[in-house]
């Protein structure tokens, strides 16, 4: 038990005394969009798996999360599912909330539920408000986001890359 101890003792020391490196999410040269949903379950999770494809398809360097505001503890089945017949699968397997530091070095934040300040701190965020619920239409909730996505490479990052 002392040896634990030990350990964990010298493994704060050096979190403390050796720099922090910058995560994927807080790099100067980031290229990653972060898609926000109240649950971090559905929405979010559809728009980051459909966004990394279209993204691969047409050689773009971006990359795309999914977040939550009040995260859910997992992924329903039933989107699982219907991603997984595409071809893709959710980004992760429980649900992550949005941090304002991960916001704030995010390339672009898009939110389809209002994103509190406490979760977005000083990032602009961009709302889909317009986007059908879950439960109603996969198909139309699917194609809605993809449209947007459309949108956005378009629009805002194709040709900056």
């Amino acid at each position: 038990m002392k040896y634990a101890f030990a350990l964990l003792g010298i493994g704060i020391g050096l979190r403390l005394v050796l720099p922090a490196h910058a995560t994927d999410a807080t790099a100067p040269d980031n290229k990653t969009i972060v898609f926000v949903c109240l649950h971090g379950s559905v929405k979010s999770q559809m728009a980051a798996a459909h966004f990394n494809r279209i993204a691969r398809e047409r050689g773009l360097p971006y990359t795309a999360i999914s977040r939550g505001i009040e995260v859910d503890g997992s992924i329903p089945p039933r989107i699982r599912a219907e991603l997984n017949q595409e071809g893709l699968a959710p980004l992760n397997d429980v649900p992550q909330p949005l941090t304002a530091v991960e916001a704030a070095g995010a390339l672009k934040v898009v939110s389809f539920d209002t994103v509190p300040e406490k979760n977005r701190g000083t990032a602009e965020v961009n709302y889909w408000s317009d986007v059908p619920p879950t439960s109603k239409n996969y198909t139309a909730l699917r194609d809605a986001i993809v449209h947007h996505i459309d949108d956005l490479v378009r629009e805002s990052l194709q040709g900056k890359e």
